[in-house]
């Protein structure tokens, strides 16, 4: 990838509860290096979500940090055994009625492509190899916790911020990010292996860009941050980097 800078936009999954409208998703990745990394383009993305709007209070007790780190580390369990993880997601074919998916104790989920996403997601999980797992990046959470604040509170769907920043701006505040960045974006409340799911099966979407994220072999660091959002209570924004230099 050298000094190129460009934005890749790949599409991936949404999954819905049943009477959600159906969003656009679509995961980005830019490529090159941050000091040239203020190139954007104009197509703002949307990205996973899979849980019913709430817009009454609801109480935040959840541990962010900890759910953060919790994602990060099942993160790193597929990347270096990609074919034993795909156990979990063995478990949820016999949970599928047509489309929609029965998740004890929450609302049903209604999917595009229902139980055949899951089984192309297992077959593609057997399929890979190991690689090597993400460091842990201060940076990176940093970028992807700035991205929480400001996303959050309004209830944003959208990986540019309300000051025009994109996850490139973002990871360059707080270090230099070297040949390529990409970020994850999730909404609902999920624990950590949940989260993880909703990304590698990517319902919906032939190119499944959110795991080839997670999945690929030319990212060194990530770093994840969550917190509450207005709409749909949970966000989760995860950041990834080929090489990064903590500032």
């Amino acid at each position: 990838m050298g000094g190129r800078v460009g934005l890749l936009w790949m599409t991936a999954a949404c999954l819905t509860a049943l009477g959600d409208p159906q969003p656009s998703c679509h995961p980005e990745r830019s490529e090159g290096s941050s000091p040239r990394s203020s190139n954007s383009a104009s197509k703002i993305p949307r990205c996973a979500r899979d849980d019913t709007r709430h817009t009454l209070p609801h109480p935040d007790t959840t541990d962010w940090r900890r759910l953060a780190q919790e994602i990060h580390a099942e993160t790193n369990a597929v990347r270096r055994n990609p074919s034993g993880y795909a156990e979990h997601l063995e478990r949820m074919l016999p949970r599928f009625d047509r489309k929609v998916l029965q998740r004890p104790g929450r609302s049903y989920l209604r999917t595009e492509e229902g139980a055949a996403a899951v089984r192309e997601a297992i077959t593609s999980l057997r399929a890979r190899r190991p690689v090597a797992p993400l460091r842990w990046s201060k940076g990176l959470a940093a970028a992807a916790a700035d991205h929480v604040r400001d996303q959050g509170p309004i209830g944003g769907l959208q990986h540019r911020g309300t000051d025009n920043s994109d996850p490139a701006r973002r990871a360059s505040r707080y270090g230099r990010w070297i040949q390529g960045v990409a970020e994850n974006i999730t909404y609902g409340e999920n624990p950590a292996r949940a989260v993880v799911i909703q990304l590698l099966v990517d319902d919906g979407v032939p190119d499944r860009g959110h795991r080839d994220n997670i999945l690929d072999p030319d990212w060194g660091a990530a770093g994840v941050a969550c917190g509450p959002h207005r709409r749909y209570r949970q966000i989760c924004v995860m950041d990834y980097a080929a090489k990064y230099v903590e500032r």
